[in-house]
């Protein structure tokens, strides 16, 4: 069965776009087909980060650029697919994460039901595309009881989980998040959690330190010839987000 997956971090450079060839079965073989990161026109990464902001965000505003995505990432499902050899009648289905605009899972709600917010209509994708289009996967895991983040683990578990084997696996994303896979293999016993901020800090320090320049640390090139500022590093560390114990997710908030 062959899939798409469109994925738009918290960094919100830009996005992802899988295709995939699914081969089920008791344990499911992914193949990938093709992928390509589709950066983000300037001036739409900064109205994300815009609308992301309470203080400058506005209904308005979040109701057309969710359209607005909504076409860049039929876009990058159609260029997807030409770059994999693939016509869309061949396409089983799109699952189209979106970009994050708010997350307050509930463990920050003193109580209150979670909420989480993700732009970037599945309907223009569907209608573009032609394929059926699943999205709002943070929002049904909150539903269910989960913090609606990280969304990964399952995907880490069919690629990399193996009985008898106990393996972790780090995501450095715009949110960083870990993934533990026990050694008995049991789905249920799976502790995924974000451990913390990522490429959104990463990239927002290189932008400022080169003027502008740089929008990314390219391969680590920058952080290779730094060297840890210990004071900072603890002070980092006394965030109250990371006294906390799992389950437990963040965002840009």
């Amino acid at each position: 069965m062959l899939a798409i997956g469109l994925m738009s971090g918290t960094s919100a450079d830009g996005i992802d776009a899988a295709l995939v060839n699914i081969e089920e079965g008791a344990a499911p073989a992914v193949q990938l087909v093709a992928f390509a990161t589709f950066p983000y026109p300037e001036e739409v990464r900064e109205e994300i980060l815009a609308v992301s902001d309470p203080q400058t965000g506005s209904v308005d505003r979040i109701c057309r650029l969710n359209f607005l995505l909504g076409e860049l990432f039929a876009e990058a499902a159609l260029h997807i697919m030409q770059r994999g050899g693939v016509e869309a009648d061949a396409v089983a289905v799109i699952g189209s994460h979106g970009q994050t605009i708010h997350h307050l899972p509930a463990s920050r709600q003193a109580g209150n039901t979670g909420s989480t917010l993700q732009i970037g209509e599945a309907a223009i994708i569907a209608e573009r595309t032609g394929i059926t289009t699943v999205a709002d996967f943070r929002p049904r895991d909150i539903a269910a009881g989960g913090e609606g983040a990280p969304l990964a683990p399952y995907g880490h578990y069919l690629l990399f989980g193996r009985q008898n084997v106990a393996r972790a696996v780090h995501n450095i994303g715009g949110i960083s998040n870990l993934t533990f896979l026990p050694a008995s293999g049991n789905l249920a016993e799976i502790i995924a959690f974000d451990t913390g901020p990522g490429n959104m800090l990463i990239d927002g320090i290189v932008t400022r330190a080169t003027a502008g320049q740089k929008r990314y640390d390219r391969d680590g090139v920058l952080a290779a010839q730094g060297r840890v500022h210990a004071p900072l590093l603890q002070w980092l560390l006394q965030h109250p987000y990371l006294q906390r114990t799992p389950p437990k997710s963040t965002g840009r908030e």
